[in-house]
């Protein structure tokens, strides 16, 4: 007999009869009760039984049964072990929502790596519910097992039986497999749903996506090698109609931050076009909704897309597709485009988008940028290289950003780069893409990472002085664009007299402070770079003259206390000095 018949007849029973069978049925099946429960996973030695599930020791086998079971303020980890699929669906599905004062979450359990793997589903993840947290999962799909020809013959397959309805699902479904896919459920729209510390690689159709949703958080995860084989216009992390849960116009409501998403591309024509498109790192698409024949409105809610990794990608680094009220902040797109000749980060048919401390660099022969029917775009403080854009702003550089290792993935900034300390205030994250804080220097950086030095302009790449402070002889001390140590630009001292350069700095906590210069010379003796604390000289250390010399020393100082880094140098007859990369970590 059904739980639920039996409830029925229940009430139909005098009151302390009713009273002893409900105790049985509780004692039987585990209720919710008014704090919050924690459930626990385990696909190899749980057990999906009402006796199993919350405590390590005795956990349930599979996630879809603690999914089935949660309230809002619940908690499960998932433990180590790979996790397949058990219907044509996911691995797992999420319908049951929390609210605004708890979260249901679905985590890895602390220290484990959890692997989903969906083989012949459309999914392996699906969110249909609001207020919920995924986190720390691993999802691998099927492309090692695939070939080109298992999507093209199945795109065949759709586009001869589509007209005739006669296309045989089960044998499309095979390579369109998705990652993570937020979308409407019984209900409603889903909303406040974080995706955070995840990894989804190598499935044939997208990585994460979100359709008709809101308040969407989507925060460091890598995403790689997705979209390969669907027939359908895939990502590696997108964002499709956007619908409004609420009145808020002001605040963030989609953010997609810190995440690294490379080489997904779409080999395979869409089905709708019959061409090739998408295969993006990341996309905002058609949140002005007018693709939906009236069904929803265009969306007023803010999207932030700030301090992500998008490279060899087949189609755009970043883009907003008929959309509003976008900010692209602080990424670093690198060599997209590798089918599509459309650009590193743009807008296309969209309004209200800002473009702002961007670092992209064009795959050769291919666009920067594209410009098409935008209205209210603004392009500022980019760093371009490898190509001239279709659209700039007035503060723009076009400049190698220097980046430590792009082929092997580490887009981190050397200490001549043009991008450190020149980006904007306004609208930058207060860290960057491994959460250190943002500024470090003077000014923001441009691109994800911030260069973690408390100098500010310590290439000169201003092109002046800048930061720095000309204690004596300001006439004798110039920026140079030849001879520089690295990147273009050295300060430079004509020693007609006593000269000395400074720059003072605050101490963020108490440490052991690294002081570091590259310093050139023809002045045999007396050129010194120092560093005061509070007042008193702890550091310095003598140039020898002839080529550039690294100097480095450490200090100490207290949070708080003021660091004073200089170079000084004596009078000298025809003597000069070249300064360049200073820093102080």
């Amino acid at each position: 007999m059904e739980l639920r018949t039996l409830q029925k007849q229940l009430f139909l029973l005098p009151f302390l009869i009713f009273t002893l069978v409900a105790s049985m049925v509780v004692g039987a099946v585990p209720v919710h009760a008014a704090d919050p429960q924690i459930y626990y996973v385990d696909i190899d030695t749980g057990v999906d039984s009402p006796d199993h599930g919350t405590t390590p020791q005795a956990p349930f086998k599979n996630i879809q049964y603690a999914a089935d079971l949660t309230n809002p303020g619940d908690t499960v980890y998932v433990m180590n072990g790979t996790y397949y699929n058990t219907n044509d669906q996911y691995v797992f599905q999420v319908t049951r929502s929390g609210n605004s004062t708890g979260y249901i979450s679905f985590l890895a359990y602390p220290g484990h790596t959890p692997k989903l793997k969906s083989i012949d589903a459309w999914n392996h993840i699906v969110v249909s519910a609001s207020y919920i947290r995924i986190e720390g999962f691993e999802i691998e799909g099927e492309n090692a097992n695939l070939a080109l020809s298992d999507g093209e013959e199945r795109y065949n397959h759709f586009i001869a039986n589509k007209p005739t309805g006669t296309i045989d699902w089960n044998y499309v479904r095979k390579t369109q497999t998705n990652g993570i896919y937020i979308k409407p459920g019984s209900s409603g729209i889903p909303h406040h749903v974080t995706i955070k510390n995840n990894v989804v690689h190598d499935t044939p159709g997208g990585g994460i996506s979100a359709e008709k949703s809101d308040y969407i958080t989507i925060e460091n995860n890598t995403v790689y090698n997705t979209s390969w084989y669907t027939l359908y216009a895939t990502s590696g992390i997108s964002i499709l109609n956007s619908v409004d849960a609420d009145t808020n116009n002001t605040a963030y409501k989609t953010v997609i931050r810190n995440n690294r998403s490379y080489n997904n591309k779409t080999m395979v024509k869409w089905e709708k076009t019959k061409d090739y498109s998408d295969g993006n790192g990341i996309i905002i698409d058609s949140n002005r909704n007018t693709h939906l024949n009236g069904q929803y409105p265009a969306y007023a809610g803010k999207t932030l897309i700030a301090n992500n990794l998008s490279y060899n990608n087949r189609s755009s680094g970043i883009h907003a597709y008929y959309s509003q009220n976008v900010d692209i902040i602080n990424n670093t797109s690198y060599n997209n485009s590798a089918l599509l000749d459309v650009g590193e980060i743009f807008a296309v048919s969209s309004n209200q988008v800002n473009i702002l401390n961007n670092i992209m660099v064009a795959r050769t022969g291919k666009k920067i940028n594209t410009n098409y029917n935008n209205t209210n775009l603004t392009n500022n403080y980019n760093v371009y290289s490898n190509g001239n854009p279709v659209v700039s702003g007035a503060n723009d550089i076009w400049a190698d950003p220097m980046f430590e290792n792009p082929a092997n993935g580490d887009f981190r900034l050397k200490i001549g780069s043009r991008a450190i300390d020149t980006g904007s205030a306004a609208l930058a994250p207060s860290n960057d893409f491994i959460y250190k804080p943002r500024p470090k220097g003077a000014a923001p950086d441009r691109g994800a990472y911030e260069y973690q030095n408390l100098i500010g302009n310590p290439s000169f790449e201003w092109g002046g002085i800048g930061s720095w402070t000309a204690e004596q002889n300001s006439a004798g001390i110039t920026v140079q664009n030849t001879g520089a140590y690295s990147g273009t630009y050295k300060a430079a001292f004509n020693t007609t007299a006593s000269t000395k350069l400074a720059q003072t700095v605050t101490a963020p906590t108490t440490a052991v402070y690294t002081v570091t210069a590259y310093i050139n010379t023809n002045v045999t003796s007396n050129v010194v770079l120092g560093a005061d604390v509070a007042g008193v000289n702890l550091g310095q250390q003598s140039v020898q003259a002839g080529g550039y010399n690294k100097i480095t020393f450490t200090v100490n100082a207290n949070a708080g206390q003021q660091i004073k880094v200089w170079v000084s140098a004596p009078a000298y007859t025809g003597g000069w000095v070249a300064i360049d990369d200073i820093s102080l970590n």
